[in-house]
């Protein structure tokens, strides 16, 4: 009986350790999240012919995407980073309605989807 609570108080106290170890390291894994404007390539806080000059150096390979941020700002249709989305900022630019947000803060969360406005 004796060895029996023992070794029950043991599986207990095993399985109260692992709990407490995987919380902490659940809690310890945290993706950062990083805000940035729809349409902004140079992340001077504004969307302007800049911004477009950026992604068409970008598509000529006379720039690098470090980390991806021109890509992750300004493909605006989810289709990979192209031509159309330089235009679709200048037509913004000319003041043309656009649906794609261009302007906008948006947030980035590694472990969410891409493209999550910001309320």
């Amino acid at each position: 009986m004796i060895k029996r609570m023992r070794r029950m108080r043991m599986i207990v106290s095993l399985a109260a350790a692992a709990a407490m170890a995987f919380s902490v390291a659940a809690m310890s894994v945290s993706a950062a999240t990083e805000n940035y404007i729809r349409g902004d390539a140079n992340g001077d806080g504004t969307v302007n012919i800049n911004d477009v000059t950026v992604i068409q150096r970008v598509l000529a390979d006379l720039e690098k995407d470090t980390g991806g941020a021109v890509k992750r700002s300004c493909d605006l249709d989810g289709k990979g980073l192209d031509i159309a989305d330089a235009t679709n900022i200048q037509c913004y630019l000319a003041e043309f309605v656009s649906s794609y947000q261009i302007g906008k803060t948006f947030s980035f969360d590694e472990y969410e989807l891409p493209f999550i406005p910001v309320t």
